[in-house]
């Protein structure tokens, strides 16, 4: 099994690969392989050549409903300080590309709101959407230093390490932070496949698939940044 994760990086897709790695005592490593960003058409093509695979993607899939400025899914996320990701015409063209493989969608029964992945749901729905920002969110159990702060990229670097992602070819610290992000959803994908997932959103019009047990109501944003000392300026 491999556990797919991609991210959108300037225009093309960026894509990492988890795979499992049982050592003699727990717990399991997760060689990552990264690869250059590409079309969506490229990872489709990659995908392909590979036997069985989990993809999360970084991006909306579905568009909010006519008359809506946004899904469920992206109202729940910014409820929870979050901020939705803007859909992205080069992950839409990837589900394009990957029109055999089914995206996961609750039954219509569950109705709008949220729940937990059903045991082995990646079986007949292999691919999902996901929220970067949000898996990390979710992984942390509060929110995180913005992305363009050196404490932020830190951060999520270290939350991979702690969840046993070894960078195959270098060192995580290396890679650009669309390949951290990229890492995050495969991550994702990986929780998604073991059972360890919930969703977010209205079955009828796309939802947001997350690690862990349950999100929380809120993330806190409390003590995201250390405080530090600033000199006022003085003068007009």
């Amino acid at each position: 099994m491999r556990y797919c994760g991609i991210s959108v990086a300037r225009g093309l897709l960026q894509m990492c690969v988890l795979a499992e790695e049982r050592v003699s005592q727990p717990p399991i490593r997760l060689p990552a392989t990264f690869y250059e960003p590409g079309t969506a058409t490229a990872v489709a093509g990659a995908l392909d050549g590979m036997e069985e695979v989990v993809v999360a993607v970084g991006a909306p899939l579905t568009r909010p409903a006519v008359g809506h400025a946004e899904r469920l899914c992206d109202e729940e996320l910014r409820r929870r300080g979050v901020a939705p990701e803007p859909a992205a015409g080069e992950a839409l063209g990837l589900l394009t590309a990957l029109a055999g493989r089914s995206v996961f969608a609750p039954a219509p029964e569950a109705g709008a709101g949220e729940g937990a992945t059903p045991e082995g749901a990646y079986r007949t729905a292999p691919v999902f959407e996901t929220n970067i920002e949000g898996v990390f969110c979710a992984l942390q159990g509060r929110r995180l230093p913005a992305r363009r702060h050196p404490l932020g990229v830190a951060r999520r670097i270290e939350e991979l390490v702690e969840d046993h992602i070894v960078d195959e070819g270098g060192e995580l610290w290396y890679r650009r932070i669309e390949e951290i992000e990229s890492a995050a959803a495969a991550l994702a994908a990986h929780r998604y496949a073991v059972g360890h997932a919930w969703w977010l959103g209205d079955p009828a019009e796309g939802v947001i698939v997350l690690p862990g047990s349950r999100p929380p109501a809120q993330f806190s944003a409390e003590g995201v940044l250390p405080p530090v000392a600033r000199v006022p300026l003085t003068g007009p």
